[in-house]
């Protein structure tokens, strides 16, 4: 016999082959029923199955099985979201807090300066412009912020500003060269608006 005869051909080859395909087929039929029994569950129990690396699954029912958790039911694509429709909003917002915590941080922060420089501003801009009824003096107490005093009156034709009002009187503010601002209670009803704040 020659070498190409055959003769040279393991014994039960076809047996070992057709053995081989058996074993494909009955593992590809226990892997396909074991994803249709996964499918039939919840997403949770599909995804606790990948999480243990579904060992009962070929690859390719492996993925068919992460597709499905990942796809809303009905859903085949890839750019669909899954709905998480089992969370509130508040829930949803509660599990995100520990990850926004720092821009949470940083936007409170803020909004107190802002707000801190509105107060400042506002009690720093005078209402009007005002001067005193008539043409004499009038009597006035001028304090520094030290406490220090700096005049005793208003001068009858010269524009005060006036910061705020309550209980009838006024509280005016001047400016004192070389000083700084001084500031002064009087009684509303010496007053009269001079011109419009700018």
């Amino acid at each position: 016999m020659s070498a190409t005869d055959g003769s040279d051909q393991i014994p039960g080859q076809p047996q070992f082959a057709r053995a081989a395909r058996e074993a494909a087929v009955r593992a590809d039929r226990e892997s396909r029923a074991a994803l249709d029994e996964l499918m039939q569950r919840p997403a949770s129990e599909r995804f606790a199955a990948l999480e243990d690396g579904a060992p009962q699954l070929l690859p390719e029912h492996r993925l068919e099985l992460l597709r499905s958790v990942r796809l809303p039911t009905g859903k085949t694509s890839p750019a669909a979201r899954p709905v998480a429709g089992h969370a509130s909003a508040w829930a949803v917002w509660r599990g995100r807090l520990p990850f926004q915590a720092g821009r949470l941080t940083r936007d409170a922060l803020l909004a107190v300066c802002v707000l801190s420089a509105l107060v400042v501003a506002w009690r720093r801009t005078p209402q009007a412009l005002v001067e005193i009824q008539g043409d004499r003096d009038a009597p006035a107490r001028w304090v520094m912020p030290d406490g220090g005093s700096v005049g005793d009156r208003l001068v009858a034709g010269r524009a005060y500003a006036l910061m705020r009002q309550a209980n009838g009187m006024a509280e005016l503010r001047a400016w004192q060269p070389g000083v700084g601002y001084a500031a002064a209670q009087v009684p509303v009803g010496w007053l009269r608006t001079r011109v419009s704040p700018r």
